[in-house]
């Protein structure tokens, strides 16, 4: 009996963690919401938003955000309620809706610290005096023209505190942690006039010269930037612009910007294919292990060449597969564009096999004219594979996503919210999707999507415009994306549904991706 009532109320504990038994709340007007989700909320104030990432302290189930407003805390007790805790926003050059960007926020959940970057382009900055959109002179610049990261402390949510003071880096746009959080990799838009000899700066176009800084952050209170980048060459044999990192499970960061997705190990020996010769890798200086460009085509890139791959995630526990390819093999990114004329030729988010890619050779060597490219497996973009579910409004790039077992809550700019299962990565294929149609721009913005994060069976929605929106999975935890049994009935019979992958043996999983030399 004892044991059948401690059951019960650990069911009733994850009931309340994910939300669950909250009551639905009507979409707001001018809404497209799918039959796998329902509406449950948006959280007042909380536009300008740009992402949001959760931790527990204390026993406190915390959201930390980020956005033009700076940094926030909410409770998260009840995940389908968040209460604010606390904002902070750096006195000391920023105004009140200053912030930008720290697109790709970090937190150091053991030390509980945000990492937030910081490009010049917040709201007391001529912008003249940046020439290039973060060009920065390093003589007689504005000293407002300024690129690096704050460091915030969340120990206690409900009283957020700068810890040290503004670590300015030659680059501020997105900041990650590698090795822990002893070191992060700042990538983005901001270099100065010094760095000439990285390559021209020429916004959108090839070689634009902005990699990767890294910085020993294991004294907070005292970060040291390394004098010499990293990620340099990775486009084509020019270096380019390195946008964002993302660490996976196993530890390798993945590096995406202009030219392609590029995976470093930061430890261990591996063979360097730079010099041929095994090395140790360090967070500042790693090797080389895997990636490379995209092609073009039905399953790749809009823009092959001049591709630019916003950010990507590789997953490791086998959830997203591949007929054909090794577990753990495949990697999805998004492709970030508005070069076209309307939303057929915007970004997508495209699933590749990095097999042909191990060893790095293919990059390292990789130059006009004898390019090297990954296997695209397949893409998806809502104006090509969702038409009956597109949005009207324009701003039709993907940009981030999270992935929870094998789906992906993709944000979509104007596109809002896209699920997408990618059980079967020949076959990405979306399941659920939300935007707004807006129908005022004061009280109910169209939709103006920018990131993503899964709460048990809800997916909270940063978005600038609307800011913080709740959605809930139906049919409870059973149907929470880890299981990757999502459907959308509006579709019945579903001729897509997914089917066990075929083509794999057992023997052909038990190796690991990458071992070390």
């Amino acid at each position: 009996m004892r044991r059948a009532v401690l059951l019960l109320a650990a069911l009733a504990g994850a009931f309340a963690t994910t939300g669950a038994l909250a009551s639905a709340a009507t979409p707001p007007p001018g809404a497209a919401i799918s039959d796998s989700l329902e509406y449950m909320g948006r959280v007042p104030d909380s536009s300008m938003i740009v992402e949001g990432k959760f931790d527990t302290v204390m026993g406190r189930d915390v959201l930390v955000t980020t956005g033009r407003y700076g940094f926030r805390t909410y409770d998260v007790r009840d995940a389908s309620r968040p209460r604010l805790l606390d904002t902070y926003q750096p006195a000391e050059i920023l105004g009140k809706n200053g912030y930008w960007q720290d697109e790709d926020m970090e937190i150091d959940r053991k030390r509980k610290l945000i990492i937030g970057a910081l490009d010049p382009r917040h709201d007391d900055v001529d912008q003249e005096s940046c020439p290039g959109i973060g060009t920065l002179g390093s003589k007689n610049r504005n000293p407002k023209c300024r690129s690096g990261f704050y460091v915030i402390s969340y120990k206690n949510p409900g009283h957020l505190e700068q810890i040290g003071k503004f670590n300015e880096v030659p680059a501020g746009h997105t900041t990650s942690c590698v090795d822990g959080c002893k070191y992060v990799w700042t990538g983005g838009p901001a270099r100065r006039e010094d760095l000439n000899y990285l390559g021209p700066f020429t916004p959108g176009g090839r070689g634009d010269g902005r990699p990767i800084w890294v910085t020993d952050l294991r004294n907070p209170r005292k970060p040291k930037t390394f004098e010499q980048p990293i990620d340099l060459g990775r486009n084509d044999g020019l270096t380019d612009y390195s946008h964002d990192v993302n660490v996976d499970a196993q530890g390798f960061a993945w590096v995406s910007g202009r030219g392609g997705l590029l995976g470093y190990a930061t430890r261990g020996k591996w063979r360097d294919p730079k010099i041929d010769r095994v090395r140790r890798a360090h967070p500042w200086d790693p090797v080389l292990v895997a990636g490379g460009g995209l092609p073009g085509g039905e399953n790749g890139v809009a823009q092959p060449g001049t591709d630019f791959i916003h950010n990507a995630n590789r997953p490791t526990d086998g959830k997203v597969r591949a007929a054909g390819v090794r577990k753990g093999n495949v990697a999805l990114m998004t492709e970030e564009d508005f070069t076209g004329p309307d939303c057929d030729d915007a970004g997508r988010i495209v699933a590749a096999d990095i097999t042909s890619s191990l060893g790095g050779e293919g990059a390292t060597n990789s130059r006009p004219g004898s390019e090297f490219r990954m296997t695209a497996l397949d893409s998806f973009h809502p104006a090509i594979n969702a038409k009956d579910t597109q949005s009207p409004n324009a701003g039709c790039s993907a940009h981030y996503f999270e992935v929870s077992g094998s789906t992906l809550a993709a944000a979509w700019y104007n596109q809002g919210l896209r699920l997408i299962d990618a059980s079967n990565a020949r076959n990405l294929r979306q399941v659920g999707y939300y935007y707004v149609n807006g129908t005022d721009p004061a009280t109910n913005p169209s939709s103006n999507s920018w990131d993503t994060a899964w709460r048990g069976n809800l997916v909270y929605l940063f978005d600038m415009d609307r800011g913080i929106e709740i959605l809930r999975l139906k049919g409870g935890p059973h149907h929470s994306a880890k299981l990757a049994s999502v459907r959308e009935p509006r579709r019945a019979p579903d001729r897509l549904a997914k089917v066990p992958v075929s083509g794999l043996t057992p023997g052909s999983l038990v190796c690991p991706l990458f071992v070390a030399q």
